[in-house]
Formats: structure tokens, C-alpha cells, sequence
């Protein structure tokens, strides 16, 4: 993983950046997106966590060798539907922002394998996010669970709202389909639900 500045990757020439292909540029709180990065056009991982970023660029979305993209810990209010073009993604970490929605584009990775969302500001996520057969894990927050990611091993964060008010697999939908609940496991530690249906 090289770990470059803003500066030190803007020194760069095309050539050099072309033969980059794990950034990290986390930590470095930035609050701009570095458009450099978009010409790495090689990159297989990209590291923008504990940032203070408010967006990324739609042109994010051609760098299709990406299977890494770490973008918790920032201040994202909306991310792209663009970032659906990026078909060999397997692991999206968005948790930890201010998202109010995800783009149902999200639903054509389909080697995707990890979607972090929860700590945003959702109350619902698309329905295409559970057609992804290849998803081991899906973490969200406190929101409604459409049937089609009863396939799907997923986990919630516990919420702060009364019992009824909040839509859980562990409350609504765990009793809807408590028969076809392999396992419900409570982790105090981490706050966290995890089910996981046949």
C-alpha cells in the first residue's frame, strides 16, 4: 500500500501514476476529493477514510479495477450513482457518514462482497443491493429490510428508538420470519445484531 500526500501524488507524473495501484490517503484530513487520484487509473484499492470529505467525483466511477474502495469515517451526504460502473468492486465501506440514500446503481456490483452503511442517515436501502448473490456481509443501520436480503448475512446496529419504532430483522421482520432464521447473535461488545436467513 503506498501512502502519498496530495502534493506527493500531484508530483507524479501520468506514467508513475499509472503504475500505482494501492493508495492510502487516509487520515490526512482532507476536504476536497484529490482529482489526481483520477488519473490512476489502475488502482485496485483505495484508502479515503477519516477524512473530512463531503463528496467524490462521478468520475470515480471509471476506475473499474477497483475491488477496494474505504470511504468511512468522512462526511459524505450522497455518493454517486456512477460508482455502480465499478464492476469488479468487492468490498464498499461507507459507514460512519451522512448518507440519506444509497443509488440503486449499487445493485450492478455484482462481485461486491462487503457493503458497509451503517452510522448515515438512512431509513431505507434498494431493493437491487439484495440481488448481489456474491454479498457475505451487509452492516446498515436502522433501517426497513426489503425480503429480497433474506439470503444475505447481514448486521444491524442496535438502535436508540423504542422497540416498535424501530423496523429490525431482530424486531418486525425477525418475528415475520423467525422460521426461516438460521441464527441471531447479540454482540454487546460492538453494539451490533447479526442475522443471518437461509
Amino acid at each position: 500500500m503506498l501512502r502519498l500526500s496530495v502534493t506527493e501524488l500531484e508530483a507524479k507524473t501520468l506514467e508513475e501514476r499509472l503504475e500505482i495501484t494501492h493508495l492510502d490517503m487516509s487520515h490526512m484530513g482532507l476536504t476536497k476529493f484529490p482529482m489526481a487520484i483520477l488519473t490512476c487509473t489502475n488502482l485496485k484499492s483505495l484508502h479515503l477514510y477519516e477524512n473530512r470529505l463531503t463528496s467524490v467525483p462521478r468520475e470515480l466511477g471509471n476506475i473499474v479495477n477497483l475491488k477496494i474502495l474505504y470511504l468511512y469515517y468522512n462526511l459524505l451526504t450522497s455518493i454517486p450513482r456512477e460508482l455502480g460502473n465499478l464492476v469488479n468492486l468487492e468490498q464498499l465501506l461507507l459507514n460512519f457518514n451522512q448518507l440519506t440514500s444509497v443509488p440503486r446503481e449499487l445493485g450492478n456490483l455484482a462481485k461486491l462482497q462487503y457493503l458497509y452503511l451503517e452510522k448515515n442517515n438512512l431509513t431505507s436501502i434498494p431493493r437491487e443491493l439484495g440481488m448481489l448473490v456474491d454479498m457475505k456481509w451487509l452492516h446498515i443501520g436502522c433501517v426497513t429490510i426489503p425480503h429480497e436480503f433474506e439470503h444475505i448475512r447481514y448486521s444491524v446496529d442496535v438502535c436508540d428508538a423504542p422497540y416498535d419504532e424501530c423496523v429490525h430483522p431482530f424486531s418486525v421482520k425477525a418475528r415475520e420470519t423467525a422460521d426461516r432464521m438460521i441464527s441471531v447473535n447479540t454482540f454487546t461488545d460492538m453494539g451490533r445484531l447479526c442475522v443471518q436467513f437461509l
